[in-house]
């Protein structure tokens, strides 16, 4: 499990260095509109996304027959199935914000009213196709933990996106050089899947008793992923109704940032926490229960830490990566930073998944998704921007009751494992202030 752990963690850095270097470059050439317009692209797209997701990877890790064949098949075929019922519905919302935007439905100044969102939502129905292709290998991989191959595929698929995106950004300077790379990255990912990892094509097939399991595991995926996605990027999409394309594209450059952080602790949850705790369930609740207290354990101090370094200098962090028109990002990021200690707790939800118990998951997200469209726009109205960024950051502490009594009933709770985050909290930003100092005094 170190093995993965390390090669999970040498790529999200190589994969978040990328991801930097092509942020750098296009803030340079592109305007803050055109993150505004391709994250609320993004955002609508992944909604129906979450409300067409049927965990059919999750089932292929932790089902017993997931490695059978005739599972698999019919696995690809439920994802196949999806991918055109999806691909259909992105139509139809292209249309629909067309529709819309003719009518004047929407506040003129905000995002949604902007006249390129439907055509770029039609790129993404194809992408929907490209995804619903792709191979069960990656499934298969993530169930036998080969983390080596899958950090192969995500570089190379990111790599692929972010030269076609970069090299159309330096000749056309458009919005459209961000959807490019996406086509691309979906493409190379889907090709790689079927060509990267050895074993026998998976034939789409449909065995009924498969498709039961997928559907009765999938259930709870289902609500999970639609109220996750609520609970987790809501504000995304309830900002794209209030703010302006330029303000969206600023609030987004600061929550790319963060992603960085976002991005490794979730596929460390995703690739390593979510198979490696499956398995030891399958050897025991025990050793179940002694690998989560030590993940926990390391989860908290690394988050803790992070966040209170961030929030001491996320303005510096900006100040030193983007020129002036995205210095407002600075203050967003070091207020959104708090939002990683709420992050501790992924790690008990893929217990939660992992121990067949879903429907905690989806408890928890619920709370979190309700605090968002209560606080937020609340938020907005009292204080504008900066009242909409601290909603964000207190609703996601709402679903920790949730988990503490997940915690209690299943006899995880540790009280003095709950000091791990505080303290790693208060050294961090103890941290940050001794930098930030020494930063004034040099550039000031």
């Amino acid at each position: 499990m170190l093995r993965a752990a390390a090669w999970l963690v040498g790529s999200n850095v190589a994969s978040q260095a990328l991801r930097l270097l092509s942020s750098l470059v296009l803030t340079r050439l592109l305007l803050p509109q055109a993150f505004g317009l391709m994250a609320a692209v993004q955002t609508l797209y992944f909604v129906l996304v979450m409300f067409s997701d049927l965990g059919v990877w999750q089932s292929v890790v932790t089902h017993p027959q997931g490695a059978q064949p005739k599972f698999l098949g019919t696995a690809f075929s439920v994802q196949l199935a999806r991918g055109v019922l999806l691909a259909a519905i992105v139509t139809l919302l292209a249309l629909g914000l067309k529709l819309r935007a003719l009518h004047a439905s929407f506040n003129a100044d905000t995002v949604y009213a902007d006249a390129q969102l439907p055509a770029m939502m039609l790129v993404f129905a194809l992408c929907a196709l490209l995804q619903g292709a792709e191979s069960m290998h990656v499934a298969t991989a993530q169930r036998a933990l080969q983390t080596s191959l899958l950090t192969r595929l995500e570089l190379l698929t990111q790599l692929a996106g972010m030269v076609v995106t970069i090299s159309c950004a330096l000749w056309t300077q458009s919005v459209w050089s961000l959807l490019a790379g996406a086509v691309t990255a979906t493409l190379s990912r889907t090709v790689l899947s079927h060509t990267l990892f050895q074993g026998p094509a998976y034939k789409p097939c449909w065995d009924q008793a498969s498709l039961r399991e997928i559907i009765r595991f999938g259930k709870w995926i289902f609500l999970s992923s639609v109220v996750g996605f609520a609970a987790s990027n809501g504000e995304k999409l309830i900002l794209g109704g209030l703010l302006a394309a330029q303000a969206f594209g600023v609030f987004s450059i600061a929550s790319l940032l963060l992603t960085a952080i976002v991005g490794v602790v979730g596929n460390l949850n995703a690739h390593l926490v979510f198979p490696g705790l499956s398995e030891a369930l399958r050897s025991g609740d025990a050793t179940a229960y002694k690998m989560y207290a030590r993940v926990q354990q390391i989860a908290d101090a690394i988050l803790g830490g992070i966040a209170g370094l961030t929030l001491v200098l996320g303005n510096w962090v900006v100040q030193f990566l983007y020129d002036a028109r995205y210095a407002e990002a600075g203050w967003i990021l070091q207020i959104l930073a708090l939002g990683l200690v709420a992050m501790r707790y992924q790690v008990l939800e893929q217990m939660m998944f992992a121990s067949n118990r879903p429907g905690w998951v989806t408890l928890s997200n619920s709370f979190r998704a309700l605090s968002l469209v209560l606080l937020v726009p609340l938020g907005y109205a009292f204080d504008g921007v900066q009242g909409a960024v601290l909603a964000v950051v207190a609703s996601q502490f709402s679903g920790w009751p949730v988990a503490i009594v997940f915690k209690l009933r299943q006899g995880l709770m540790s009280w003095k494992s709950e000091f791990v985050w505080p303290l790693s909290l208060l050294i961090g930003s103890a941290t940050g202030w001794l930098i930030h100092r020494l930063l004034h005094l040099f550039f000031h």
